[in-house]
């Protein structure tokens, strides 16, 4: 048992004498192989920056540049740079090129439409002797583009402005780079400009400036690729007028009515007895049939009589502009149809109320409403918002935005008329005022009951 121990010793010491082996030192993978005490060995490595190139929008030529990179640590050699793929080339210098540890070389790809391929480069790098990068262009797109305002098949009130605005994007351009041009099928171009930088552009329709009627509103936007989208709305601009568009000389004052320059507004009647006072717009009549009148009123600051009306007067039979005072509200005895807010009980004019009210006369005959309605007071110093719409012989009355007569009003006839005011005061006395004066004469509505 003792001499078979000892061999075994002897046989493992030799084994280790020969291969000279010191198990506190580390070997590489390849001394162990070889058994050689070979030292370190240096390898190129291959770097391509940008490692793929994608979404690339191509309207004209658009050229890239690729940065291949030696981050090795010998020399790495480039034998061949190849492109496969429709619509992309690329240029570089001379191959075979040396590229030494941490140096780098730069080639430019460029593409004329859409189309992916990839780009090669073969080197002696022993980890990817080709290394691949991707390439992918789309091409441009158009535009996208929404009117936003107004809403289609809207109705625009005559002597205002409207903000025609849209909404546009663009692949490749920024919104403020995208051009903006709009048109109308009546009035041809309407105005060009550039969107702002939320996409965002507009112009302003001024109701003065164009003719009543429908129109189609065209918007063409136009990006740097000369890509075009449109969209289109219709709108209607009503026939009319505002107060605020029309010079003072257009205007008829009688009685104790004039244009209070101070204040902006038509004072009929101050806080003076038996007094009478009216204002027509004479440069444009109305179809009285035909038409939405809004405006402000004031009746307030005296003892408290008569009242306001307002009055469609009939040019083809009128003989003047004044009628009958005090309870006769300026209207008394003048052509056409006339709507009085009455704030005086007059019990022998057959008034049907003791109450404030309005009450809808046919050729001012005060003495027989055709229909009422009490008023909640309106003598209480404050102003008050009047809409009336007519639609062949249905009348609609708002005030304040109430509405207080919405009916068949029989006697309504069609003539060209002059809108006004009237105005009165008898032994009790009151400020009659009117402001902000709307007339708007149906072109777009149906011209029927609503």
């Amino acid at each position: 048992m003792r001499r078979i121990l000892m061999a075994s010793i002897v046989l493992f010491y030799s084994g280790c004498s020969e291969y000279k082996i010191d198990p506190n030192e580390e070997s590489s993978e390849g001394d162990l192989a070889t058994g050689l005490d070979t030292g370190t060995q240096g390898y190129p490595d291959a770097v391509a920056t940008p490692s793929t190139l994608s979404g690339i929008i191509v309207c004209n030529a658009v050229t890239k540049v690729i940065t291949l990179s030696n981050t090795g640590d010998s020399d790495l050699i480039v034998s061949a740079i190849s492109i496969a793929g429709s619509s992309w080339t690329v240029a570089h210098d001379s191959v075979p090129a040396v590229v030494a540890p941490n140096e780098q070389i730069s080639v430019d790809v460029t593409t004329t439409a859409g189309g992916d391929a990839t780009l090669t480069f073969e080197t002696n790098d022993p980890d990817t002797s080709n290394l691949v990068v991707p390439l992918s262009s789309v091409d441009d797109s158009t535009p996208t583009l929404s009117i936003i305002s107004p809403d289609d098949h809207a109705t625009l009130k005559p002597g205002t402005t409207t903000l025609v605005s849209c909404e546009v994007s663009d692949d490749a351009d920024a919104p403020k780079e995208v051009t903006v041009s709009w048109s109308s099928d009546i009035e041809g171009v309407l105005s060009n400009d550039i969107a702002d930088n939320q996409g965002v552009a507009s112009f302003l329709w001024d109701a003065t400036n164009f003719d009543a009627g429908q129109h189609t509103i065209t918007a063409t936007a136009t990006d740097t690729c000369g890509n075009t989208a449109t969209d289109t709305i219709t709108f209607c601009q009503n026939e009319g007028y505002t107060v605020e568009t029309l010079a003072l000389s257009t205007w008829n004052f009688e009685g104790t009515a004039n244009w209070d320059a101070t204040n902006g507004w038509v004072e009929l009647t101050a806080t003076n007895v038996n007094e009478a006072g009216t204002a027509f717009q004479i440069s444009e009549t109305v179809d009285s049939t035909a038409v939405t009148i809004e405006f402000n009123f004031f009746v307030s600051g005296g003892s408290g009589a008569d009242g306001i009306s307002l009055t469609a007067l009939d040019t083809t039979s009128m003989s003047g502009f004044v009628g009958n005072e005090g309870g006769g509200i300026g209207y008394g005895g003048l052509p056409g149809w006339s709507i009085e807010i009455d704030t005086y009980y007059n019990e022998n004019q057959s008034d049907p109320t003791v109450e404030d009210h309005l009450s809808v006369h046919i050729d001012g005959d005060v003495t027989n409403p055709i229909a009422w309605s009490a008023l909640p007071d309106v003598e209480d110093g404050q102003w008050h918002f009047a809409s009336i719409s007519v639609y062949g012989n249905w009348m609609t009355i708002d005030i304040d935005g109430v509405t207080y007569l919405d009916q068949e009003v029989p006697g309504l006839t069609q003539f060209p008329a002059y809108v006004g005011f009237t105005a009165a005061t008898g032994d009790l006395t009151n400020y009659h005022l009117i402001d902000s004066l709307l007339v708007q004469n149906f072109v777009c509505e149906d011209k029927t009951k609503p």
